[in-house]
């Protein structure tokens, strides 16, 4: 896009190397699961076009831009478009906390155009973290998915996902999703939350664009796996694996909308309802009750 400057050279090696693993994983699920082809065709759509910058402001907005850039020339956005870049400058968390996204981070943004309808649209933000979790397994980093998506290692927060939807210009609504993993850059020591790359965890460097092509093609399983369960209106399969990638089952911890914010409360985590919704005993009260936004820290 207009002013930032394309790597075309990650471009071409992203393209090969994401080509190379999805003949690999297809041929994987087809052998284990039923009606694979279905679902990965459901989900194909995932990283069809990419775009490599050596550095943006943020990856969500310049989703955002593509969106608007496309109307003005009457094009249809792509669906599953994925942007990448090596560095940020503006990143953000929720709640528009700053997040540092230095060389040498997996830092990219994609946007959906939601072809499922409510609840089953809650169900995104849950598959997303199981394939960087599922990918991250693959190369031996035992980490797990704190709801509702971050990803932690020893209590130490390796990576988070951001959702938003976004209103085009022609008022149409798209899903912006960014993805943010600490690989092999360095952390500042002025954070408030504990979070750790992957290079302190296994004592080298990573291949970052292998990673990020394993989680892509896992995108592609699990966005087609969430169409599937609206089709055949069962979920399952989703809560299942996510329930096993995660360790705060029966744990007491802290909750709150916003817990820097807001004030925090102990609640006991039970488990998920079918679309993703937390279910959570308020410790003071005993009440039970099914959250689907909010934050969760460890005591």
């Amino acid at each position: 896009m207009e002013g930032l400057i394309r790597d075309r050279e990650r471009e071409i090696i992203l393209k090969n190397m994401v080509q190379k693993l999805k003949k690999q994983e297809f041929e994987q699920r087809c052998a284990r699961e039923k009606g694979a082809e279905t679902v990965w065709r459901r989900g194909e759509i995932m990283g069809a076009h990419l775009w490599c910058y050596h550095f943006v402001p943020r990856t969500m907005e310049l989703a955002k831009r593509y969106i608007e850039n496309c109307y003005f020339l009457r094009q249809t956005p792509y669906s599953g478009a994925v942007f990448i870049a090596q560095t940020l400058n503006q990143a953000q968390g929720r709640y528009a906390r700053k997040w540092y996204a230095l060389s040498g981070g997996l830092w990219f943004s994609f946007i959906l155009y939601p072809e499922v309808e409510s609840p089953y649209i809650h169900l995104y933000p849950l598959v997303l973290g199981i394939a960087c979790c599922e990918a991250l397994r693959e190369i031996g980093i035992n980490v797990y998915i704190k709801w509702v998506n971050d990803l932690v290692f020893n209590r130490h927060k390796v990576g988070g996902i951001l959702g938003e939807t976004y209103l085009s210009s022609q008022k149409e609504a798209y899903l912006i999703f960014g993805i943010g993993i600490n690989v092999n850059n360095t952390l500042p020591s002025t954070l408030d939350i504990p979070a750790i790359s992957l290079k302190e965890i296994i004592g080298k460097e990573l291949n970052i664009d292998l990673l990020f092509s394993l989680i892509l093609i896992k995108l592609i399983w699990y966005i087609g796996l969430v169409h599937e369960a609206e089709v055949k209106k069962e979920t399952h399969k989703i809560i299942d694996v996510w329930l096993k990638y995660t360790n705060i089952l029966g744990q007491k911890m802290y909750y709150a909308e916003d817990l820097k914010m807001d004030k925090k409360t102990e609640v006991e985590i039970l488990g998920l309802d079918p679309y993703g919704g937390l279910i959570v005993c308020f410790c003071d009260t005993e009440k039970m009750e099914t959250v689907y936004s909010g934050e969760l820290a460890y005591i």
